[in-house]
């Protein structure tokens, strides 16, 4: 069955309720399983219609893992993700096979970090667009139809149709990549580190054709990234991932002037900050160690080892992620009570 009894509210495309990816670990000649690597690890969200949620966190954490998950590049070991058609019917993507996938791929689409390997040298632009369609049963005049309007509007010229992507810079390519993401009119798009193979300039033109498109097409964006400067820069919502758990979720402008989550605030000042005097105004102490192995993390609150507020409960009791007052979320045992840093918001 692709229907779920679930409800959804109004303003949800999106929900993950105690999503787990698990890889397992052999070992042997018999090839026994001896653990897993725990790289999503019941993780909660919630991404709303026509918004841009942003998911950060330090290489590693299970941000990648996380959006595969969504578009069913890989299968969930456990948990929903629910997802509500226009029609308002709700459906658990987790649980379905792939012909009943089949479906929802044209709602559901991805960018791929890198522009390189992301597209098939074998292949046209116009190919590489139109492919999806094909699949679809569009016919041939309406797919080049297609594919010329998408390219107009992704900044590139419709004469590229017949070239190879061999033929364009990083950034161009990047762009093909938004337009095959879109050939379907999706209504969510996940953008998995999509500007993050750019140079700086190649970067702040995507990000702004991606809020265009955005606006024109009534997008909703899973924006995956470290940097938390694109980040501030597109999101409405921010959630931080540390070990394959979700640790906070707020609102932009509150995530980066007030975080409640200690790891959030390591990674917000973890940004070099070029203005010596700005450099002062903070007193954050640096991380130590290193991050935590998701095969085998460890007790209580997977940031303990490396928090300079830990306390004894935090080595024995695993914090839960918690609504606070004012909608946002938190997984600290201790976030009404730390004063922390958060850094000026961008004039």
């Amino acid at each position: 069955m692709s229907n779920t009894t679930q409800t959804m509210e109004p303003d949800e495309l999106l929900r993950l309720e105690s999503l787990c990816v698990h890889f397992p670990i052999y070992k042997g000649l018999l090839r026994r399983h001896v653990g897993d690597v725990k790289a999503v690890d019941d993780v909660n969200l919630t991404i709303r219609k026509g918004e841009v949620l942003g998911l950060v966190g330090e290489s590693g954490c299970g941000k990648t893992t996380t959006g595969r998950s969504i578009v069913r590049i890989l299968k969930p070991t456990s948990g929903r993700v629910l997802y509500k058609e226009a029609d308002g019917t709700v459906a658990d993507l987790a649980r379905l096979n792939d012909r009943q996938l089949f479906k929802y791929r044209t709602d559901i689409r991805m960018v791929f970090q890198d522009p390189f390997s992301s597209l098939n040298p074998r292949l046209t632009v116009g190919d590489i667009i139109g492919e999806v369609l094909e699949i679809k049963g569009w016919k041939k005049p309406d797919i080049q139809e297609r594919v010329r309007y998408l390219l107009e509007k992704v900044g590139l010229r419709p004469e590229y149709v017949g070239r190879f992507p061999h033929a364009f810079s990083g950034g161009e390519r990047q762009r093909i990549g938004i337009a095959r993401a879109l050939a379907t009119n999706p209504r969510l798009v996940v953008a998995d580190e999509s500007v993050s193979a750019l140079d700086v300039s190649i970067q702040a033109q995507t990000i702004n054709l991606l809020q265009d498109l955005q606006e024109e097409f009534g997008l909703t964006y899973l924006f995956v990234a470290h940097d938390l400067s694109v980040v501030e820069h597109i999101s409405d919502r921010v959630a931080v991932m540390y070990v394959g758990k979700v640790v906070e979720v707020a609102d932009k402008d509150e995530l980066f002037g007030s975080p409640m989550h200690p790891y959030t605030e390591a990674l917000l000042h973890s940004v070099p900050q070029p203005d010596p005097k700005r450099r002062r105004l903070f007193s954050v102490p640096k991380l130590k160690g290193e991050v935590a192995d998701p095969s085998s993390p460890p007790t209580g609150c997977y940031f303990h080892p490396r928090c300079p507020y830990a306390q004894d409960r935090c080595r024995t009791e695993r914090p839960l992620l918690r609504r606070l007052p004012g909608g946002r979320q938190v997984a600290c045992h201790f976030a009404e009570e730390l004063s922390l840093e958060g850094i000026p918001a961008v004039e």
